[in-house]
């Protein structure tokens, strides 16, 4: 006759196992479908609770050791803690300074150049406008670019058909090399107070150009957006609703 399990050694041995056993256990069947799914939002719900817990506890003394491992835990850090803004601010930041100003540049091919012996009249307005640019350098005898004409800017009512655009156009360009980097190429803007730079390359070709808005949108890793539009008006602005 074959000798039973000491009971008291069984006991023992379901006590300590019987929590294991807990997550094994089949849940409750629902009812219905939205059971299921209540049921289900539930469980998402405390298993993202736990592994929020679970991080925090596990970087609560943490301190990263190189760049990457900083990158690492950016990543792992709740959204509650750190919102995607302000990631992507972070991350902006950091690569800021080694990003190239040729990332920014909008290709030659697409600048509508004017010549210096040029007249804006009617059409060559219309034609300007239509290319949806503000901005037009303009090209004097040696194809070197000698000025800028702004449309935005324009007095239209002040302009003739026979006025040359040496008349009415900056005569102030600025210039940034492709290879500067982004911090670099900001510094040209911030120099110049200008928000329109010419791009080019060690051989003084022109390249393209780069514009604020979008280093500023490098910068803060997303378009930067506010439909405000009556910054002139000191009434306005003081009296402006900010939620």
């Amino acid at each position: 006759m074959k000798q039973s399990f000491p009971r008291k050694i069984m006991t023992k041995l379901v006590a300590a196992l019987d929590p294991h056993f807990d997550k094994y256990r089949a849940n409750p069947i629902a009812t219905s479908k939205e059971q299921a799914e209540k049921e289900r939002e539930r469980e998402e719900k405390k298993f993202q609770e736990q592994l929020d817990n679970a991080l925090r506890q596990a970087t609560k003394d943490y301190a990263p050791a190189s760049e990457k491992e900083l990158v690492q835990l950016l990543r792992r850090t709740p959204r509650e803690v750190l919102s995607v803004k302000q990631r992507n601010l972070i991350s902006g930041a950091m690569s800021f300074e080694k990003r190239k100003a040729i990332l920014i540049t909008m290709p030659r091919d697409d600048i509508t150049f004017l010549n210096d012996t040029d007249f804006l009249g009617p059409l060559n307005l219309d034609k300007l406008y239509k290319t949806g640019d503000t901005v037009f350098p303009v090209l004097n005898k040696s194809k070197r670019v000698c000025g800028l004409i702004r449309t935005d800017k324009l007095d239209l009512l002040h302009i003739t058909k026979d006025q040359p655009v040496t008349k009415i156009m900056e005569h102030k360009v600025a210039f940034a090399r492709e290879d500067y980097t982004l911090e670099q190429l900001l510094a040209v803007f911030l120099r110049a107070r200008t928000d329109y730079v010419l791009i080019i390359n060690a051989d003084e070709q022109l390249v393209g150009y780069a514009e604020l808005n979008t280093l500023i949108s490098v910068l803060f890793n997303r378009e930067i957006k506010d439909d405000f539009e009556n910054d002139d008006s000191s009434l306005l602005v003081s009296r402006r609703d900010l939620i």
